[in-house]
């Protein structure tokens, strides 16, 4: 099972309506995302979340892209943005198993003076209000 597998089937279990939107573009012959990040697009009654996904060995390098590319600093005020990343992790001698690590970069995107960014860093930005 992909990484894309594993979060479309964790979203759609956590209540989450997706949608895909990384496609192979057979004439360049590269996967091409949304807006050059986006792989899935996530919205339930509270969140939009726009999501880049890979295999763990890779998080570091996706924050990364997502980071500088100049649209994210636009979409980060209508949705969340998230890189999600899979890997096997568990205790040395047991069995290992599929892990997420979430790493939302929505408010590091934003202005430093941004209003919006502060109340996120604080944790008093209530989205459902």
């Amino acid at each position: 099972m992909s990484p894309m597998e594993r979060t479309l089937d964790w979203l759609r279990k956590a209540g989450y309506t997706v949608a895909k939107t990384e496609h192979w573009n057979h004439y360049a012959r590269i996967r091409q995302d949304l807006f050059g990040f986006i792989d899935v697009l996530a919205v339930n009654h509270v969140h939009l979340l726009a999501l880049q996904v890979s295999h763990e060995d890779r998080h570091a390098d996706h924050v990364k892209k997502v980071m500088t590319t100049p649209v994210a600093k636009e979409l980060c005020y209508y949705m969340d943005i998230e890189v999600w990343s899979w890997g096997k992790r568990g205790p040395r001698g047991k069995a290992k198993k599929w892990t997420l690590r979430r790493d939302c970069l929505t408010a590091r995107l934003l202005p430093k003076d941004s209003l919006m960014r502060r109340k996120i860093e604080e944790g008093t930005w209530d989205v459902a209000k």
